[in-house]
């Protein structure tokens, strides 16, 4: 045989145990499997027949609803399996006799349901197995003591949620309630039978969902709502959560747009991306010099400046000194989206040729095309004994919005929990939270809610601008907030413009008061900002294309925000 008949018929050879290799260990995994399974139905049937043979009185669980002394969750290792068991046992309404209230005997305790669920692993992975039945009572249904418990579970449009879990605990109860059930269908959950007393504590909640509970009465929260739930004999109390889908809230701290530049003093060839025949000393950049003679011609380009959030350039300028016998000129270049070439003299007239004025306007450079620049020094001498000298040159120009890192900052949503002794609301979410070193902070999960954004005291910022100026959360959202905030100041006003529910762009607003006669256009989030103000009452007008004119007088104290809502032209 040959080298390659060889190694094909070990090819062969390892396709084929391979695949035997494979089929055997499906089949060890299957019988494996089916062992387990088969485990969980022996463990569930086990415990089908132990609640089985106990009287129907009997048959409850520890904590449970109704109360017994079967445990709710037990534990057992079968063949080296171990299997989690869980009984839930609950009073059942039947329809046979009326539903509720339309109950014939006023009895909705009609019979008890039985669900044994066992879980295990195999390799990591859950697995889960139950059974359901019944047990009837011998005669007429009958219901000693208690009441009726139903929580009902909806959406944020109102609408009801099946399989959320519902928990109901009161230690205080006799006996001891503790115990989970899930909704329907309709989004609901009974517990006739529930023994009567105050204090139950219900806590709703489900995957990926937000959560909703009861609170207890304490000396921080006197007069929660909802509070704890109470039950009356022989009576239905309904209570109502609502739950819904998370979202997440992306929170971004800024510096208002503002000037900015790039200046070289030429300590150092740091900012320098390449150079030819010139040298930098003492803060000075010039031709080289070799041998008590300066090269004739040299030059120096200064590495790229790109502007993170450019919104416009401004000016190229620099600072040199030449003689007759010397000259300097600059000519700047841009990046292409492959390499840096000569801005072209359509764009910026005279470029090719170079300048020598020491000023350049670059302002009527686009920014999104000519996002970054280099500047080129072209450096020439007909006396080997002089030479020209840049002191400077620098990049002026106007960016922002800017990261601002590691601000603080309150936040809190409009739902709440109770009232403070005080009368101070208590928020169901608030918190003090501090942006990060990129300025952001994502919180996650979050309910659905509105939330309010703020500045703690002594703050050394202002908000100068909130988009959205209303953080209204709906569920799975994933929602972006800017804050933008500039130094503090001793009063100012942020006003926000509305129309119909969304920002009104580019309205006329003129703020009139004191000393203080500002005429501004909202921006792209319907807002404008003002700082500076004394603490006095101004007058607000406001026009905009489409809507009526709007006019207030506004009393400015501090920091003061400012909602206004136009109506449409009739």
């Amino acid at each position: 045989m040959t080298l390659i008949e060889t190694i094909v018929g070990i090819f062969i050879m390892l396709l084929v145990f391979l695949s035997i290799f494979g089929s055997f260990r499906l089949a060890i995994e299957l019988v494996y499997n089916t062992k387990a399974k088969t485990g969980a139905v022996a463990l569930i049937t086990e415990q089908m027949e132990y609640v089985r043979a106990r009287t129907y009185d009997a048959v409850g669980t520890v904590g449970g609803i109704p109360a017994g002394s079967i445990p709710q969750i037990q534990q057992k290792t079968l063949n080296t399996i171990l299997y989690t068991i869980r009984t839930l046992i609950q009073y059942v309404d039947a329809p046979e006799d009326g539903l509720g209230a339309a109950d014939t005997n006023n009895v909705t305790a009609d019979y008890k349901s039985i669900k044994v669920e066992v879980t295990w692993s195999v390799h990591g992975k859950p697995r889960s197995t139950f059974a359901v039945t019944r047990i009837s009572p011998h005669g007429v249904e009958t219901l000693g003591s208690g009441g009726t418990l139903r929580v009902e579970a909806f959406n944020a449009l109102a609408a009801f949620i099946s399989g959320a879990t519902v928990r109901i605990e009161n230690a205080g109860a006799v006996p001891a309630v503790d115990v989970s059930a899930s909704t329907d269908s309709s989004g609901a959950v009974l517990f006739p039978g529930t023994p009567p007393a105050a204090g139950y504590h219900i806590t709703v909640t489900k995957t990926g969902y937000s959560s909703s509970t009861t609170y207890a009465q304490t000396p921080e929260n006197p007069d929660p709502d909802p509070g704890n739930i109470a039950v009356a004999n022989t009576q239905t109390t309904t209570a109502s959560f609502g739950i819904d889908v998370v979202s997440t809230v992306r929170v971004l701290s800024f510096e208002p747009v503002g000037p900015g530049s790039f200046e070289d003093l030429f300590a150092d060839q740091s900012k320098l991306f390449a150079t030819s025949s010139v040298a930098v000393l003492n803060g000075v950049l010039e031709l080289e010099l070799v041998e008590s003679s300066y090269a004739p011609l040299g030059s120096a380009v200064s590495i790229p400046v790109a502007p993170p959030y450019l919104v416009s350039w401004s000016t190229f300028t620099w600072n040199a000194t030449t003689s007759p016998n010397t000259a300097l000129s600059v000519r700047l270049y841009y990046y292409d989206g492959a390499s840096y070439v000569l801005i072209p003299d359509n764009v910026l007239a005279g470029n090719s040729a170079g300048y020598s004025g020491g000023v350049i306007d670059i302002s009527t450079l686009p920014a999104a095309a000519y996002g970054s620049l280099q500047a080129e020094a072209a450096l020439s001498t007909t006396d080997t004994a002089e030479t020209p000298t840049l002191l400077e040159w620098k990049f002026a120009y106007t960016a922002g919005p800017t990261p601002l890192p590691n601000v603080a900052f309150d936040i809190h949503g409009a739902k709440t929990i109770g009232t403070a002794s005080n009368g101070t609301p208590l928020y169901k979410y608030m918190g003090r939270y501090t942006t990060s070193a990129s300025g952001e902070k994502l919180f996650d999960p979050v309910e659905w809610d509105i939330y309010t954004l703020s500045l703690p005291s002594g703050s050394p910022y202002t908000t100068v601008e909130r988009c959205p100026f209303v953080v209204s959360v709906i569920p799975n959202e994933q929602k972006s907030v800017s804050v933008t905030l500039d130094d503090d100041t001793a009063g100012s006003l942020l006003m926000y413009v509305s129309g119909g529910g969304a920002p009104v762009l580019n309205a006329d607003v003129t703020i009139v008061g004191g000393s203080i006669n500002n005429a501004q256009t909202t921006s792209s989030c319907g807002q404008v900002f003002l700082g500076g103000m004394a603490a006095t009452t101004y007058t607000v007008t406001i026009s905009a294309p489409g809507y009526e004119p709007y006019s207030e007088d506004v009393a400015v104290s501090g920091t003061t925000e400012l909602s206004v809502s136009l109506n449409p032209n009739p």
